[in-house]
């Protein structure tokens, strides 16, 4: 699917090529224009006094290399997403991993020594008590 910017990106690259090759076109002439490929035409024949077939074929070669130029730079992009998404993906599945590991070892510490756990639950739970309530004592103050 074709973008808006794409488009103006095309248009732009063939409007600098028109401009490039005759130098009697003007930004104000392609102004008018709004990509109408056979006004184009009209006005670089009215301009130039070009052969209709020389300017279409013209036209033609530039549209047909803006175009290859526009799907390169899509395949580009798709090829950079695909990549993200893959190395997300990896990511993904690492942290997966990886907590399942820390789960899996937590239950066992759990298992084979609950008693430590259990205080050091305690102990954390006390701390984090602690932190709330004096940074809510300290709110109050202002």
């Amino acid at each position: 699917m074709t973008t808006k910017e794409e488009v103006q990106g095309t248009w732009n690259q063939l409007a600098g090529a028109v401009k490039s090759k005759y130098a009697q076109i003007t930004g104000d002439d392609l102004a008018g224009i709004n990509g109408n490929i056979q006004q184009l035409a009209g006005v670089i024949q009215k301009k130039t006094g070009k052969a209709r077939e020389e300017i279409d074929d013209f036209l033609r070669s530039v549209s047909n290399t803006t175009s290859t130029t526009v799907e390169r730079i899509s395949e580009a992009a798709s090829d950079m997403a695909t990549k993200a998404s893959e190395s997300l993906r990896d990511g993904y599945d690492y942290a997966r991993e990886t907590s399942r590991d820390g789960i899996k070892n937590a239950r066992e510490t759990v298992q084979h020594r609950p008693g430590e756990s259990m205080l050091l639950a305690m102990g954390i739970g006390l701390v984090a008590g602690l932190i709330i309530g004096s940074s809510m004592c300290g709110r109050r103050n202002y």
